[in-house]
């Protein structure tokens, strides 16, 4: 059974908030939440009593004032399981309730179809999960997936089109989410990492392709049947698509002809790292950069986000090329350097995406 099955919205909410905020006064929660003293008591009391939040160590307010106890959500009360489908392999990781990874798998092969995904997954959840007794499963994928996690144009994977959350429901006998992937790691960024506290907040991804997510007025924007943030064909000023400059496949080509030589088949971001010190790589490089930044700045001409957080795979290599980044975010707006982080992703953080999914489907059950 569900924690939270048997609440009333109001105290859900609470519950949420502390999950997000905490550890939060029951000051701050109640200007938070717009509720009185005396209202925020009665509801966080059964909360308390059922260990589903908890009472840190009092802090001191001033030298006369009576210390604050601050509530956090018990996070070790639930574990739910994450995962993430790349071309030939399955990454897995259980977290807490405040996505927090405390065991990571990975299962290296290729999965030609849904059903072959399903298979490995029931495995897993009732096999290597099971000692966490997982609440919940979430799996993310390069797809479209709508409200009722249907899947469609899973281009990366080469499935048809199929019911897939049903299917891993029957499977697993667990609450299941199926979300995109640069979806569900935008989540897991707005509730605990970077954008954490932002109401609006922007995702930019780059690997072995490039996406946005964006989260307006706390909200995670999913468009219709789940397609919003396939960016691919943005255009450059120069006339360019997006993705003929910045994808893994698209920058290796360019570096191989700058050096006239070839690189590992399928090659990584540590791979092109390598010669991220030749001048002649630095131009690639550069060209990069400086077209995520025109992304970039595109996505906060119209969106206005507090933070934008630039991930994925092939992130990194932006790290040394921030003036040319810059210049093409420069073209639309000015953001102050806090408004921006890079962050390198690997595929448990994308997974941890997918668990995110899930500690909000269980964090918010339905009535």
């Amino acid at each position: 059974m569900n924690d939270f099955d048997g609440l009333d919205s109001t105290s859900k909410r609470v519950a949420l908030a502390v999950l997000r905020q905490g550890p939060v006064s029951r000051a701050d929660l109640g200007r938070m939440l717009g509720l009185s003293a005396p209202s925020l008591t009665r509801l966080t009391k059964p909360l308390v009593a059922r260990r589903l939040l908890v009472e840190g160590e009092p802090v001191a307010q001033n030298s006369t004032g009576r210390p604050s106890v601050p509530l956090d959500v018990n996070a070790s009360r639930a574990h739910v399981v994450g995962a993430k489908f790349v071309t030939d392999a399955l990454f897995a990781v259980v977290t807490d309730l405040k996505g927090t990874v405390v065991a990571s798998h990975k299962v290296q092969q290729e999965f030609p179809s849904p059903e072959s995904a399903v298979a490995t997954l029931e495995e897993l959840v009732l096999g290597w999960a099971a000692p966490w007794h997982p609440v919940g499963l979430g799996v993310s994928l390069g797809a479209n997936v709508d409200a009722d996690g249907n899947i469609s144009r899973v281009s990366f994977l080469g499935w048809p089109d199929s019911p897939f959350r049903d299917l891993l429901a029957g499977a697993t006998r667990l609450p299941c989410v199926v979300a995109n992937d640069v979806h569900a790691f935008a989540l897991a960024e707005h509730w605990f990492g970077f954008g954490r506290g932002c109401t609006d907040f922007a995702v930019a991804t780059l690997g072995a392709g490039v996406g946005v997510a964006l989260v307006c007025n706390d909200e995670l924007v999913l468009g219709q049947a789940g397609r919003a943030g396939r960016v691919g064909d943005v255009t450059l000023d120069d006339g360019r698509r997006l993705r003929d400059v910045v994808v893994t496949s698209v920058v290796s080509q360019h570096v191989e002809a700058a050096l006239g030589s070839a690189l590992p088949t399928h090659a990584s971001s540590e791979d092109l790292a390598r010669f991220s010190h030749d001048p002649r790589v630095q131009v690639v490089l550069d060209d990069v950069a400086r077209a995520m930044g025109q992304l970039v700045g595109q996505v906060c001409l119209y969106t206005a986000p507090e933070k934008v957080l630039i991930s994925g795979e092939d992130a990194g290599l932006l790290r040394n090329h921030q003036t040319a980044l810059h210049d093409g975010i420069r073209r639309y707006v000015q953001l102050r350097p806090e408004q921006i982080g890079i962050e390198s992703l690997g595929f448990d953080e994308w997974a941890r995406g997918s668990a995110a999914m899930a500690i909000r489907a269980h964090m918010t059950p339905r009535s």
